[in-house]
């Protein structure tokens, strides 16, 4: 009767530790125990454990999870908000750049026009273009458009300036006041053309070609008479 008893009493006692969620372990029973109780390890608990455990206690689980994941990139949030602040702010300021260049455009259409003018102007003034620097260049344009002396004309005007000063403008005849690029004698007759006339080519040559076209006429006549006579 005895042996037949304690079948039951084990599977009831497994069932029972099944149902509450635990593992059943059983301690030694005395000898000759044969009710003897079994010793429950604790719980293990899980998450829908500790939600249960939670909600009985009446805090929102799911809202301290959201809350503490926003915290976490709070830094983050504020420093995004910041840049888009000052995107706003820029691109409220400053019109896109097709409408900034249709807004300057007459004003640069304005300035290439006068800058244009000018340079006309100082052509027709001068006789040679305001970028030019060297004076053979200043010379031949000069004779060009103030005397329509072409290249042939220029070769003799630069076969007389070799010989007198190598297109040197501070070129100063240590045996007479002979100066400048024509040398002039003396080279203050120069300042008719400018009061520059000691450091300006553009000057010296100026009243040179003059000077050649009202005493000779044409450069190659005066080189020639130069050619002959070893002066002009």
């Amino acid at each position: 009767m005895l042996n037949r008893g304690l079948p039951a009493l084990l599977a009831s006692t497994i069932a029972f530790g099944v149902v509450a969620g635990g593992v059943a372990t059983f301690a030694a029973a005395p000898a000759g125990a044969v009710n003897a109780v079994p010793a429950m390890a604790a719980p293990v608990e899980t998450a829908a454990s500790a939600s249960s455990a939670a909600a009985t206690e009446g805090v929102d689980v799911t809202a301290v999870r959201v809350t503490d994941g926003f915290a976490s990139r709070s830094s983050e949030r504020e420093g995004l908000s910041a840049l888009d602040a000052r995107n706003a702010a820029l691109t409220a300021t400053a019109p896109p750049s097709a409408d900034r260049e249709a807004a300057i455009e007459p004003e640069r259409k304005a300035e290439e026009e006068r800058v244009a003018a000018e340079r006309a102007a100082f052509i027709a003034s001068e006789g040679y273009t305001p970028e030019t620097t060297d004076p053979k260049d200043i010379a031949r344009q000069m004779a060009a458009s103030k005397y329509g002396w072409g290249e042939d004309q220029f070769t003799c005007y630069n076969n007389i300036i070799m010989r007198e000063s190598k297109w040197d403008t501070f070129a100063d005849n240590p045996t007479s006041s002979a100066y400048g690029i024509p040398q002039a004698l003396p080279g203050s007759k120069m300042a008719s053309e400018g009061a520059d006339w000691e450091t300006n080519p553009a000057t010296q040559i100026k009243w040179g070609l003059k000077y050649v076209k009202e005493r000779f006429g044409t450069p190659c006549s005066a080189w020639s008479f130069k050619a002959a006579n070893g002066w002009y």
